[in-house]
């Protein structure tokens, strides 16, 4: 039994680091633990597991308390980005608690099944311990893409409510799970109900997330209409204290007053716009694109979270490639009711994503095939001076290892910018 608890251990602590990797990885860069910290939650981590998992505290419910434990240092260390380090536990939690069940149910499949005749130790050694070994080490091999799959999760923006109930979520089902599967039952139909309810399980998180993201979004809509029409309702006031005001100097005849105060008037309300501006973290580089959209009447929304600092592109390039998608998004909703531009950035393993969206006519196939090509346009060209915009945009992509990609129907333009970091 002595080798059993050694790979035990052993895979406490790759669990323990799993926990803290995930974690840290997900979160924005300010709010990333030190590697001391790290070290110290890992510590913790792999201590509280060893008091429950060996004997060494046995009260009932002891693997709930361990849990809940874990889960409470992670609140601690990640209490600047809570959702993060939530977010983090939660999917790590159920991608070992898959793991695990499924391994154990193989084990005990060939154990009680097939009776092969190895030992209980190198059954589950050869059976359980390495075999989790090796989906660990998968893990870290094709880490981009599984990073990128728990970052855009997180790009939907789930609320902190949402997330801590997620988590408790995962924790019963596992806490039950773990009761349940003592009990006699067919082991295909205890996996069959265990996957199929895994599969709905993390629809369900993908769908409400999505409803809680459209929510936020209503939410936010609704705010910024309601500082508009208190806009307009001070300038009806003052509007009507001015009008009283040229009425009061053509009585004295002060024409030149007048016309002072009209002109006035006339530039107040050429600058005035009815288009709503709803910005969350919006960087000064992304605010001055966009205001181009603003004033040109259009509603913008940006979810601008994304970090600027360390991309393979400089200020300038960057300025161009959002410069020409936006203004060819302005470009396409001129003839549009109730336009709007969303913009979204996030961080994936390897850099940011940004996401331009508008709600301008469906662009056919065959001109998303072309439009990145010079001097192709479906405008007038007679001076030739049209269509290089976003072969400029595909020119700058080439040129820092980058990626846009366009997507189009009749509700929404989806222009989708990846951009590595600096190696």
């Amino acid at each position: 039994m002595l080798l059993i608890t050694i790979f035990d251990l052993l895979t406490t602590i790759l669990q323990s680091l799993l926990f803290v990797w995930i974690c840290n990885n997900i979160t924005s860069k300010g709010n990333k633990l030190s590697k001391i910290h790290q070290g110290i939650l890992i510590t913790l981590l792999f201590a509280n597991s060893i008091l429950f998992t060996h004997g060494i505290i046995e009260i009932p419910y002891g693997s709930l308390i361990m849990i809940l434990t874990a889960l409470t240092f992670i609140l601690l260390f990640y209490r600047k980005s809570m959702i993060d380090g939530l977010l983090g536990f939660g999917l790590t939690h159920l991608m070992l608690t898959i793991i695990s069940y499924i391994l154990l149910s193989v084990y005990k499949a060939v154990i009680f099944k097939y009776n092969p005749g190895f030992s209980e130790e190198f059954s589950l050694i050869f059976l359980v311990f390495i075999p989790a070994w090796m989906i660990y080490a998968l893990i870290y091999l094709f880490r981009k893409q599984f990073f990128d799959l728990i970052i855009a999760l997180k790009s939907i923006r789930p609320s902190l409510i949402f997330v801590l109930q997620l988590n408790y979520v995962l924790i019963i089902a596992d806490t039950l799970r773990s009761y349940w599967q003592a009990q006699g039952m067919f082991l295909s139909m205890k996996n069959g109900i265990y996957v199929i309810g895994l599969i709905a399980f993390m629809f369900a998180i993908v769908y409400f997330a999505k409803i809680n993201d459209n929510a936020r979004e209503v939410t936010m809509l609704n705010a910024a209409l309601n500082d508009k029409i208190a806009e307009l309702k001070k300038l009806k006031h003052d509007y009507g204290s001015e009008i009283s005001g040229l009425y009061g100097l053509y009585q004295l005849g002060k024409i030149d007053r007048m016309g002072h105060m009209l002109k006035n008037i006339v530039n107040r309300y050429n600058s005035l716009t009815t288009a709503l501006n709803i910005n969350i973290e919006s960087t000064p580089m992304v605010a001055s694109v966009l205001n181009s959209a603003v004033a040109s009447g259009i509603d913008i929304m940006v979810y601008d979270s994304g970090e600027y600092e360390h991309l393979n592109i400089s200020d300038n390039d960057l300025l161009k490639v959002l410069s020409n998608i936006v203004n060819n998004s302005i470009e396409a909703l001129k003839e549009v009711e109730n336009p709007i531009i969303k913009f979204k950035s996030y961080n994936n393993y390897s850099g940011i994503v940004i996401i331009i969206t508008n709600n301008g006519p469906e662009i056919p196939k065959e001109i998303q095939d072309n439009m990145f090509e010079a001097a192709f346009t479906t405008k007038d060209n007679k001076t030739g001076d049209r269509g290089y915009g976003l072969n400029i945009v595909r020119e700058i992509m080439n040129k820092c290892n980058g990626k846009i990609t366009v997507d189009s129907n009749k509700e929404w333009t989806y222009f989708r910018i990846e951009i590595p970091n600096k190696k």
